[in-house]
């Protein structure tokens, strides 16, 4: 992280304060744990409410650890050195400020991409594309919320020529406060799904959220979207906007796709390229890296190879392998929606082995539907034909397989080698809190 001057840092955040103004800061942290990590550092705390603690109640801890400053909304009890806490109105509206405001010491174009699915293996994409030429900072694993987003922005420093970031969201105007913190250059849809309806309602909902993207950065961003996507139709040919995808009305036409041992071919405008990964729909997924390249005129051959590069996304669509037992583990228990999941089920269906096992476990936050999104899934796996087919979780009932467990422990527990055949594969899918990668572990190991 770049310096920052207590000052500059009280005047971003509109805050109050009787520290020492001249004080400098080189890290930002809201988990006070992390002190010890950062010892040799000049520590700015910040007490976040969450939904099972309260970021307040580990100011003493985080000050007694190294912080030398904590950011906090109100009074503490207790004796605290009142000139080591920084007053602002609402803590998280304040760290957002402060990313904003810190990306503005950077003149360097910044790329924002969102998406219900696919958003992270694209932000990988591009960003390896662009590291063939440019020194890229890029989010790190889940860092896309609005507490997560402005963190990994705080690891910029002036070495970097190019920030690729991730947009994620579970309400509404979350993606409007990004997008403004960010105010990208290029911005990317790569597609609208059921994801989160249990905040954001419905299809529509979900595009509105996601849209804003679009809608909150400048006129001229450039505006890249997956052209498969309903809402966005009337944009196509428009100025700024940039669509991919199969169809011959696309401004980029994805043709020929040819799987080739563990290797995807394509062709996109003529151009033949390759992506070293499985899975269909990361085709799609690797394109705005091919587009974003262009821009940045990288020669065909430094984007293939930034596109040769196995994008680091653990735990989705993961393959892992058990020697002993011939099985192959598809972990793909990061995230899970009906579209990641029907999306996940056809990759499934079309690889060759004979002893196909699925263990499928709750999708989260998908709101009044949530038990027709189940059962939907529960008819797909029936009409696939699985050799076996189990459910992890409450939700996870309604896909009405014949073998259910209540947790990820519950199924370990009764766990033996015996329950599948060699030479099986095996997909374990859920939402990321039904912890089911506990279960790839046993399956590996």
């Amino acid at each position: 992280m770049k310096k920052l001057k207590l000052k500059q840092i009280i005047t971003a955040m509109n805050a109050t304060t009787n520290a020492l103004k001249n004080a400098e800061i080189d890290c930002i942290i809201h988990d006070s744990r992390e002190c010890g990590l950062h010892s040799d550092k000049k520590i700015l705390y910040f007490a976040i409410h969450g939904e099972q603690v309260d970021g307040h109640d580990f100011v003493r801890d985080a000050l007694s650890k190294g912080a030398l400053f904590a950011v906090v909304d109100h009074e503490l009890q207790g004796e605290v050195d009142t000139q080591k806490l920084i007053f602002v109105e609402n803590t998280v509206k304040a760290l957002d400020a402060l990313g904003k405001y810190y990306l503005k010491q950077f003149d360097i174009p910044k790329i924002a991409i969102t998406g219900s699915v696919g958003k992270t293996i694209t932000k990988e994409f591009v960003a390896n594309v662009l590291s063939q030429k440019y020194k890229v900072h890029r989010s790190e694993g889940n860092l896309n919320t609005i507490i997560g987003l402005p963190i990994t922005i705080f690891d910029l420093d002036d070495t970097y020529e190019i920030a690729v970031l991730e947009l994620g969201t579970n309400h509404f105007g979350e993606i409007k406060a990004l997008t403004e913190m960010v105010d990208p250059d290029i911005t990317v849809i790569t597609n609208i799904g059921e994801s989160h309806l249990e905040f954001l309602e419905n299809l529509e909902g979900v595009f509105r959220e996601k849209n804003d993207i679009f809608k909150y950065s400048a006129k001229d961003t450039f505006k890249i979207f997956n052209g498969t996507i309903t809402f966005l139709q009337n944009h196509k040919g428009e100025k700024h906007y940039y669509s991919y995808g199969f169809d011959d009305d696309n401004d980029l036409v994805v043709r020929d796709i040819d799987r080739v041992d563990h290797k995807y071919s394509f062709y996109v405008n003529d151009e033949q390229y390759f992506i070293f990964n499985d899975v269909y729909h990361n085709v799609l997924n690797a394109i705005p890296a091919i587009i974003i390249g262009k821009q940045f005129e990288l020669s065909h051959e430094q984007i293939q190879k930034g596109l040769a590069i196995t994008p680091e996304v653990g735990l989705r669509m993961e393959i892992r392998e058990n020697a002993s037992k011939n099985w192959t583990i598809i972990a793909d228990c990061y995230n899970a929606n009906p579209v990641s999941m029907t999306s996940a089920l056809e990759y499934l269906q079309a690889l060759p082995h004979k002893n196909k096992i699925v263990i499928l476990g709750n999708m989260l936050e998908l709101g009044v539907d949530s038990q027709k999104f189940h059962e939907d899934i529960g008819i797909l796996v029936r009409e696939m034909g699985v050799r076996r087919s189990i459910s992890i979780g409450d939700l996870a009932k309604f896909y009405k397989f014949i073998t259910h467990y209540s947790s990820a422990d519950d199924f370990i527990d009764r766990f033996s080698d015996e329950m599948f055949p060699e030479d099986a594969v095996i997909l374990v899918k859920a939402s990321r809190g039904i912890a089911l990668e506990k279960i790839v572990e046993r399956l590996v190991n």
